[in-house]
């Protein structure tokens, strides 16, 4: 179901919370045979009556598609229209935890007023109300292991056209998602292969394999330690709902299976655009579409 049929936010609404529910394809077994399909019938349950929630989402790949430039994944009308919606319930408590910068977060989603962000896996926070950014990686030494890094990324990018180079303040990103597939994914791996041979035995950073990307950056901060600090601070939830796509993402939802604050009947991490059998989430949906759609689900489950 297209979110774009389903408006919450003014005079077009067209669909009620039954409808919606009825008509998602999450709800069908047949879309997933190894992680269950997220089951909105308990969502909506937990969700209403539920008195304090907390929301962890990834960007790319969660709330927008994937995207063979990184400057072309914007945020949709839908999806900023839903998360504006839940973020103005004082019961909730929404992040934003992603691998994109400060800057690119601020720009597309630092207008939404009560949203936290998390820029580069858990280096960067800003609370929700607040508008200045903590650096949680301000101690940790950059230089020398992002020069060494730099010169295996770019005998890598001189080997592969149409891959590149993205320098973040705390991490660097190889990206080959516009080379040619066979070559970038070949690449890759022997480029993970070196990384780990030359780099991680003498350096604190670990390497993130993500969707046509590797990334190296800190291990002592990630998704999921950021995760882990959130909870302590709102250890009064009863509600949580976590959504990601990616091997980055499962730190989050490692951290949601270990955790002794809320039941895991009350606790919904989400993988999406895949049923792998590995993964730490512990349920599944397609697509970002319907993320988008568990927005407006999560939404309109408490009547206004």
């Amino acid at each position: 179901m297209s979110p774009t049929n389903s408006k919450i936010i003014g005079p077009k609404i067209t669909s009620n919370l039954r409808d919606i529910i009825a008509k998602s394809p999450t709800l069908s077994p047949s879309a997933c045979t190894t992680t269950p399909p997220l089951n909105l019938d308990k969502l909506t349950d937990k969700y209403r009556h539920s008195s304090k929630r907390i929301m962890f989402f990834d960007y790319d790949g969660t709330l927008t598609p994937i995207r063979s430039r990184p400057d072309d994944a914007l945020p949709s009308e839908d999806m900023i229209a839903y998360l504006k919606a839940l973020c103005k319930d004082q019961d909730n408590t929404i992040w934003v935890i992603s691998g994109r910068d400060e800057a690119f977060l601020e720009k597309h989603l630092g207008h939404i007023p009560n949203l936290g962000l998390s820029a580069e896996h858990g280096c960067f926070i800003r609370d929700p109300g607040s508008p200045n950014w903590v650096n949680l990686a301000e101690k940790i030494d950059m230089e020398e292991w992002k020069a060494q890094v730099a010169k295996v990324f770019q005998k890598y990018t001189d080997a592969t056209p149409g891959s590149f180079i993205e320098n973040k303040k705390c991490a660097l990103t190889w990206h080959y998602r516009q080379a040619d597939e066979q070559l970038g994914l070949a690449q890759s791996k022997e480029c993970h292969r070196q990384l780990e041979e030359e780099i991680i035995p003498h350096f604190p950073v670990n390497v993130l394999i993500g969707k046509m990307n590797l990334e190296v950056r800190p291990s002592a901060l990630s998704k999921g330690e950021i995760v882990n600090t959130l909870l302590r601070k709102h250890n009064h939830v009863d509600y949580i709902f976590c959504a990601g796509d990616d091997q980055t993402d499962e730190d989050m939802f490692k951290s949601l299976r270990e955790s002794q604050i809320v039941d895991q009947d009350a606790t919904f991490s989400c993988l999406v655009g895949s049923n792998r059998s590995e993964t730490q989430a512990n349920f599944y949906v397609p697509s970002p579409a319907e993320i988008v759609n568990v927005l407006n689900v999560m939404h309109l489950a408490v009547p206004k």
